[in-house]
């Protein structure tokens, strides 16, 4: 999967919030000849530019034909329902889009080696090799320690100082931020159910039913945050629910639990449910 191109730097909330207001009626913002009219809208630099187009490409909020760039149906619904970016939803959609993007790494891999790690992880070169032997590039080769290390950078700052995704309480920091591990969020119906018809869309298209194991080891649980007795129980708990029994059915067998895909379980209309029904669960 291909790298973000953070540059260092993190998608905040004021380089988002532009983007979705801009970009529909200047889809070539991010051209030379508008650079210096996209530097002073975006309060940026050249390089963070380049961030930024990474990080929205990254979470599916723009297409890019040619040299311009559309807001995609997701960065659409994002506009219409969310343009401040206020809500919780909101943010956990953008985190589980990268999560599920062709362009996520290092934050893919980055999530995975947290979710298998038994406790806090030391930022070190220890790190950066671990992660870039996750990582191939899109003709299957291997990813440079130092481009590894310039991607995570960025993705680190999505969870330091102003970033929203700091408030959800994704990854927990001890030490001066200098180890880090997954995080304790409040996880929604809603946000399990929209990164269930993400896993779904990216993973299993042609499929109406995988085993519980095959998530699992997808990582799947690690991208919310939950153990994997904690998803189970959660799933047990969704499948009871009368509001989600036409999205997805969980069944518990002796040898084998699996979960039977439903018609309402798409991105489109689950993605809703998280804009607009979700709580926030702020820490």
């Amino acid at each position: 999967m291909a790298l973000i191109d953070t540059q260092t730097f993190n998608l905040s909330k004021q380089r988002l919030t532009t983007a979705l207001s801009i970009i529909p009626n200047k889809p070539d913002v991010f051209s030379t000849s508008r650079m210096r009219e996209a530097r002073v809208a975006f309060i940026s630099g050249k390089n963070v530019l380049s961030s930024i187009r990474g990080w929205l490409l990254a979470g599916g909020v723009i297409k890019n034909d040619g040299r311009q760039y559309f807001l995609t149906d997701y960065g659409q619904r994002l506009l219409t329902n969310d343009p401040k970016m206020e809500r919780a939803g909101s943010w956990w959609s953008l985190h589980l889009n990268i999560c599920f993007s062709e362009r996520c790494e290092p934050y893919h891999a980055f999530f995975l080696l947290l979710g298998a790690a038994a406790d806090y992880v030391a930022q070190d070169d220890v790190l950066i090799s671990k992660l870039a032997g996750m990582i191939k590039d899109d003709n299957g080769d291997p990813i440079a320690n130092a481009s590894v290390k310039t991607n995570l950078e960025g993705v680190i700052r999505m969870f330091t100082g102003e970033s929203p995704l700091t408030d959800l309480g994704l990854i927990d920091f001890l030490e001066n931020k200098n180890k880090l591990k997954l995080g304790d969020p409040k996880v929604t119906d809603q946000t399990i159910i929209y990164a269930l018809a993400l896993a779904r869309k990216s993973r299993f298209p042609t499929r109406i039913t995988v085993n519980f194991r095959e998530l699992i080891d997808s990582g799947f649980h690690h991208f919310i945050c939950l153990s994997v007795t904690d998803f189970r129980r959660r799933l047990r708990e969704l499948t009871r629910s009368p509001a989600w029994q036409s999205h997805f059915t969980f069944t518990e067998g002796k040898d084998l639990d699996s979960i039977h895909f439903g018609d309402k379980l798409n991105p489109p209309q689950t993605l809703l449910h998280l804009l607009l029904e979700c709580e926030d669960t702020w820490i």
